[in-house]
């Protein structure tokens, strides 16, 4: 009797310990999601104390310091994150070694290499990276083979199906060296099987939802709804703030946008400086595109300011130069044409800025130039009868071929949002007559605009015909919001 009592309060004090553990990382991840960095980092490591022979604490502290490193490029915090990243894999192979066919281990393997990944990718080990995604990817395999079940997993090989379709085209070596591929439609079938079914990091699948709806099928109502509900958890959370802005700007929601984007700089994260910084230059877009060019021209300066890398650094010089522009100093305006060549130009913005400026620097914006650039905002701004009355009359008389064919995209558009189809057709079809040079973009954006006009009208054989002739010639400025574009519609049509 006595051995078995003993026997049992071993057995009780096991679980109750574990229970413990559980109950230290729950709260941790909740609080590492609220972003009280500090609270979460002490609870992890009293799950250390607890279990230290436990991957999973080592585990949360160094998901937690490339979460800050991220959101701050502090090299301290990159250092921090190999310690117990490396710590966690020394663990979880130990594990692993004891019982192969432990999915869960498989899991956080799988996890654990994602995140390695994404540091080595910030840190251009671009080979090393590619390894781990690899890695990474057949941890989630090797756990849906021991069980099909293990919804969890498909999040993790969900994500590189999405996220991999991105790479820029000078990393396509490391791809094919790695054997790795993508297929973003695959992977938002993962990730809401994911969502429906799997139980331990739900938070994270519907971030990466909330992104593949906006980024890949402009479907801004749907990202709406996951964003909502990570919102109504984590109020504070800067990160899901500013994915909320960029949707609510892509449905040109200027005005919703303008508060989260506000948000984010009240609640001011020291340790996610980047995303405030971020903020910054997303609001001189909002303000921008209000044509309220001075407040523009102060926001994207602090950006400036405060930026730590030359990620949109170009943009924000082009949009300085447009600003001072549209007010009359023409002085300023080519100062920060010179100053929009540089930036990170594996960036589309970036690149686009660079193009841009080595064609305005030497005569500076043109009148037509200015008039279309105004177009486009009041279009971004969702007041397409403005743009509709003010190029219907005008779009005729300008010369310069390249502007002409952005004016004709923005007037079929606008067009479309006023249901006027036929004008629509009629507009965008003008454009496959122009030679251009810097906007070679239009011609892939008015072939889906034709489909789209064409779809809304149910003309259901001929839309697929003119988004196909759109997909082939997209390899242009825009590339990844017109394809977004010609995805949705593509989708609805199989529905």
């Amino acid at each position: 009797m006595i051995r078995k009592t003993v026997f049992l309060l071993f057995i009780f004090s096991g679980l109750f310990a574990q229970s413990n553990i559980n109950g230290l990382l729950n709260r941790g991840e909740n609080s590492a999601y609220n972003l009280d960095f500090t609270n979460a980092e002490q609870l992890f490591h009293k799950a250390i104390e607890l279990a230290p022979e436990s991957p999973l604490g080592f585990y949360h502290v160094a998901q937690l310091h490339i979460w800050i490193y991220l959101g701050s490029k502090d090299p301290g915090e990159y250092l921090i994150f190999l310690k117990y990243s490396d710590m966690a894999l020394e663990r979880i192979k130990k594990a692993l070694d004891k019982d192969p066919k432990d999915e869960l281990m498989l899991y956080y393997l799988g996890n654990l290499r994602t995140l390695r990944a994404l540091a080595f990718a910030m840190n251009d080990s671009a080979l090393d990276a590619f390894w781990e995604a690899k890695n990474a990817r057949n941890s989630f395999e090797e756990a849906l083979d021991i069980n099909p079940d293990f919804y969890d997993a498909y999040a993790g090989i969900g994500v590189f199906d999405y996220s991999l379709t991105y790479i820029p085209g000078m990393f396509r070596w490391a791809i094919n060296l790695t054997g790795l591929s993508s297929d973003p439609s695959r992977g938002l079938k993962y990730l809401l099987t994911s969502y429906k079914k799997g139980k331990l990091n739900k938070t994270e699948t519907t971030y990466h939802l909330a992104r593949i709806y906006t980024e890949y099928l402009a479907d801004y109502d749907s990202a709406s709804v996951y964003l909502r509900e990570l919102l109504s958890k984590y109020p504070k959370n800067t990160l899901f703030l500013y994915q909320n802005a960029l949707t609510l700007m892509r449905d040109k929601e200027l005005d919703k946008a303008e508060t989260a984007l506000n948000s984010i700089l009240r609640i001011d994260n020291k340790k996610l400086s980047v995303v405030n910084s971020l903020a910054r230059f997303r609001l001189g877009e909002i303000h921008f595109s209000k044509n309220q060019f001075q407040k523009s021209i102060n926001e994207f300066k602090i950006f400036l300011e405060k930026s730590k890398d030359f990620d949109f650094v170009g943009m924000a010089n082009f949009k300085i130069a447009l600003a001072y522009a549209f007010i009359g100093n023409k002085e300023e305006s080519n100062k920060y044409l010179s100053d929009a060549k540089s930036g990170n130009l594996d960036l589309f913005e970036d690149s686009y800025a660079k193009n841009r400026a080595e064609k305005y620097e030497n005569n500076g914006f043109s009148d037509d130039a200015l008039f279309v650039y105004k177009m486009n905002n009041y279009f971004e701004n969702g007041k397409n009868s403005i743009v509709y009355d003010s190029l219907s009359s005008k779009v005729k008389d300008i010369k310069d071929a390249d502007i002409r064919g952005v004016a004709l995209v923005l007037l079929s558009e606008s067009c479309i949002n006023l249901k006027k189809l036929p004008d629509a057709v009629s507009y965008a079809e003008l454009v496959s007559s122009l030679e251009l040079v810097n906007e070679k973009w239009v011609k892939p954006y008015a072939k889906y605009l034709i489909g789209r006009a064409n779809f809304i009208v149910g003309e259901v054989k001929w839309a697929p015909k003119y988004l196909d002739d759109a997909e082939d010639l997209n390899n242009y400025d825009f590339k990844e919001k017109i394809q977004s574009q010609i995805n949705n519609i593509k989708r609805k049509l199989k529905n």
